[in-house]
């Protein structure tokens, strides 16, 4: 049995690969940033607290890594904070690298990394900062995957919109057509979606360095 660690496990997609995962025979681990939900598989991590993520400690070593975790788009430049922009920049990008860090020697040989990347970070978003953050997960996938290789494998998947997510559910239905509209299926992503992608990636011992586009054709031919 294999030991999956999902960082943020409460959210859509870390609850749908968490089940998707037990059923394919993996031990799941997962962080959560509310310190009165730890278990003996729940643990506190908050990755805008430098703190935690150095205090952060597994019992067993992991075979694979997912970083679900995150903050959706909320805010145009005009309505941007210094605060938004450094929390997006913290959840997104210096928690993981720190957390990383933290992982180094505790990720068995053979495993791997996975990140959310998104189609922002081809096509942008009204949140300028989620857009930005989006491009340098896609970077760091690369990067990452050429430092800890040969061991370990780092991958992203990309999402679009996801069906019954809190994003999807606080959309207008205009906003829910232009997504829908802007793929080539006709058909939004579901959380079954992912969690199937994720274990792909997981599985597949050749792929490594690699953002997959898992949004209906939003984003083709990058």
């Amino acid at each position: 049995m294999k030991n999956l660690l999902i960082i943020g496990i409460n959210g859509t997609v870390g609850q749908a690969v968490k089940v998707f995962a037990e059923i394919s025979d993996y031990q799941v681990f997962g962080t959560t940033s509310r310190e009165n939900q730890q278990s003996d598989k729940l643990f506190f991590l908050d990755l805008l607290d430098h703190e935690s993520i150095s205090n952060f400690k597994l019992p067993t070593t992991i075979d694979h890594v997912l970083i679900t975790a995150g903050k959706e788009p909320q805010f145009n430049l005009s309505q941007s904070s210094e605060i938004h922009v450094l929390d997006m920049f913290g959840v997104h990008i210096i928690g993981p690298i720190l957390l990383m860090k933290n992982l180094e020697g505790k990720i068995n040989a053979g495993g791997s990394v996975t990140f959310i990347s998104s189609p922002a970070a081809y096509k942008g978003s009204y949140d300028p900062s989620y857009a930005a953050v989006k491009g340098a997960i896609n970077a760091l996938v690369r990067t990452l995957a050429k430092d800890l290789a040969p061991n370990i494998r780092v991958n992203a998947f990309a999402p679009g919109l996801i069906e019954n997510s809190p994003v999807f559910d606080r959309m207008t239905p205009d906003f829910r057509e232009k997504h829908l509209n802007a793929t080539l299926t006709k058909k939004n992503t579901t959380a079954l979606d992912c969690a199937k992608s994720i274990l792909f990636l997981m599985e597949s011992e050749q792929i490594t360095g690699q953002i997959l586009h898992v949004n209906g054709g939003m984003i083709y031919g990058s």
